[in-house]
């Protein structure tokens, strides 16, 4: 999507427009982002086509998208613009400047919410399993393990199971994994 930007045809119609028009565009886009909201490409008819806003509007989704995933520094942005004029590589490197952390956090949240579920918190307790049977004398212990899982659309769900040993040491070994693959991504995450 970023070839979009570096084409010619592309520059040649970003340059089409003033740069009070991408300024607006940008800031659209970035609130768009952040709010996961349309802008609505009649506002800018009198400039572009459909089709050229779509590709304008997707390549500076993408620079804004990019240069706050990875951190870029304003030369870093304008190298990715390539030829455009440098009166509006400002423009787009300001709007990332202004709308970064807002950008940032919308970017961890999507990141983040690829789950689409979340442990908000548990309870457990741990019950003794006796045998009915006469022929059978069981002593079991069961651990009955209440989660509260957040779902993406904010709703609230207790989900209760209830875990032998063997069930248990399984789920704890994979929890350990998972808290060690965070601690990896968070030790080897750029630091902003």
């Amino acid at each position: 999507m970023m070839a979009d930007l570096k084409g010619e045809s592309a520059l040649e119609d970003i340059s089409k427009a003033s740069i009070q028009d991408i300024e607006n565009l940008c800031h659209l886009i970035a609130n768009s982002i952040c709010r996961d909201g349309a802008i609505d490409p009649g506002q800018f008819s009198s400039i572009w086509s459909l089709e050229k806003w779509w590709q304008i509007q997707t390549g500076l989704r993408s620079i804004l998208k990019t240069a706050v995933g990875k951190n870029w520094a304003n030369d870093q942005i304008s190298n990715a613009l390539g030829s455009l004029d440098d009166s509006y590589k400002k423009i787009i490197c300001d709007v990332v400047s202004i709308h970064k952390e807002a950008l940032r956090n919308k970017l961890i949240q999507d990141t983040t919410a690829v789950s689409h579920s979340v442990l908000a918190d548990f309870d457990w307790k741990l019950k003794l399993t006796l045998a009915s049977d006469k022929l059978a004398s069981l002593q079991e212990p069961l651990l009955q393990l209440s989660m509260d899982v957040r779902q993406s659309n904010g709703k609230r769900k207790i989900v209760t199971v209830e875990l032998d040993q063997s069930e248990l040491s399984k789920l704890i070994s994979s929890l350990e994994s998972c808290s060690k693959s965070v601690q990896q991504l968070t030790t080897t995450a750029p630091q902003p």
